[in-house]
């Protein structure tokens, strides 16, 4: 917990963000080298391979998550500034905290400034709280000392700091009435029993009063333990629960698996190996069908960019079942008229396929079965001449310089989906097969 603790007093955090500190920690330490395993790091000793630290970010820097236009208007802003709190579990991407929100959120669309500081940035200054966690005044325990401290108070003890996300709510239900006193610590030791004494309160300091973040709702007291048990384990309603949270940081740490975005990348993966059998098989499949030819470029030939996409596939245990690499052509350089005219596919309507399948099969007692054909768009003749770029690790020694003439729809082409399609409706009609005029994706014989 030592490095929790410099974590949380380096960043300015709440003790409350122990458990992404924790979780953010172990991310880190299990890609650092230790004397006593010879100076293997804790993921290549479990892994075979060295671990990738580009990734990594300081705790509590500066973020700025990426706003998807689906949930923004025209005028909102494209992203929500937040301060960094660890890394997306099970997936990449970073986990970050949005004070405005009042909750974390993963994304992998995240921009992080190090050079600044999140608490200091978005409230002022850098608190340092006493990170025994949620040790609360012993007065707590005592409902006769609140009734005190009302008589000898004249007036309340003020924050040094009126933000009220930096504040941690303790509900305490009286004994002998439903009323329920609300504490907020650090560093207040205000108490406010309603909603109208919160509004008067924000009201004088000048804070912006939110209800939704006081529950009033009055409770059955709680023992002592209970009351204790409680302090110790206050959140706000952003943090996730953090018992079982921490119970699965390690599983959890071990199958975490890094998807690359380039081929760089899967060069320095610890998966590298298993990439690059992935990607092996996926040339070894278009050598096969003859997707292209290596031909030498003219100056009057228009050569499209290709890139490898990565992707893990998962069994129903979440287990990984496969590597999967694709290549994909840079259609969106293609010229229209020039490159492709027709690019229309007919797409299968799911709701007369699910029809038939309860009439044929559930009623009727047929017999159904479904296959999956592989690099189906690969079967897809060109009718024009289209040129690309060897893939990249695979380029052919002695002939750098040649380019690849398609003679294959490959993915990413605008007009791979139609391709595909005629070459299936070519074969299903030498089946004897008839195409549905409502469904023109529905063959029937």
């Amino acid at each position: 917990m030592e490095a929790v603790r410099t974590m949380l007093q380096d960043s300015g955090l709440q003790p409350r963000f122990w458990a992404e500190a924790l979780h953010a920690y172990v991310h880190t330490k299990n890609r650092c080298s230790h004397k006593l395993t010879e100076g293997k790091t804790p993921m290549e000793i479990w892994s075979g391979h060295k671990p990738s630290i580009r990734h990594c970010r300081a705790f509590g820097s500066l973020a700025y998550v990426y706003v998807p236009t689906v949930n923004r208007n025209k005028l909102q802003p494209k992203a929500k500034i937040g301060i960094l709190v660890g890394y997306a579990v099970n997936r990449r991407g970073y986990r970050v905290w949005l004070p405005k929100e009042r909750k974390v959120v993963e994304s992998i669309h995240v921009k992080i400034d190090e050079t600044k500081n999140g608490v200091k940035t978005l409230f002022g200054k850098v608190k340092h709280y006493d990170y025994a966690i949620y040790q609360l005044d012993q007065n707590l325990n005592n409902d006769s000392d609140y009734r005190a401290q009302d008589e000898n108070s004249s007036s309340p003890e003020k924050p040094s700091s009126l933000d009220i996300s930096t504040w941690i709510r303790l509900e305490k239900p009286r004994t002998k009435s439903k009323r329920i006193d609300v504490y907020y610590y650090p560093p207040s030791k205000e108490r406010l029993r309603s909603i109208n004494d919160v509004k008067i309160y924000c009201q004088k300091n000048k804070l912006e009063f939110d209800p939704n973040q006081f529950n009033f709702k009055p409770t059955k007291a709680k023992t002592r333990f209970e009351e204790k048990s409680e302090c110790h384990n206050e959140t706000s309603s952003d943090s996730v629960d953090e018992a079982s949270f921490v119970n699965d940081i390690f599983q959890n740490e071990i199958y975490m698996t890094e998807i690359p975005k380039t081929f760089k990348e899967t060069q320095i993966s610890p998966d590298k190996e298993k990439w690059n059998e992935a990607m092996s098989e996926e040339i070894k499949l278009m050598q096969n069908r003859k997707v292209w030819d290596l031909v030498e470029p003219k100056s009057n030939m228009k050569v499209l960019g290709c890139r490898w996409v990565y992707n893990i596939k998962h069994d129903e245990k979440n287990n990984v079942k496969k590597y999967k690499s694709r290549l994909v052509a840079q259609g969106f350089k293609q010229r229209p008229g020039v490159d492709f005219t027709d690019v229309f596919a007919p797409l299968v309507n799911f709701d007369i396929i699910k029809f038939l399948f309860v009439l044929l099969v559930c009623i009727l007692g047929w017999n159904h079965c479904q296959i999956d054909v592989k690099g189906a768009y690969l079967y897809g003749n060109l009718d024009i001449p289209i040129y690309m770029q060897q893939p990249e690790g695979f380029v052919l020694k002695g002939c750098e310089h040649y380019v690849c003439r398609l003679q294959k729809s490959i993915y990413g082409l605008h007009q791979s989906g139609r391709q595909w399609n005629l070459e299936l409706s070519e074969i299903l009609f030498g089946l004897g097969f008839h195409q549905n005029d409502l469904c023109n994706g529905l063959y029937t014989k």
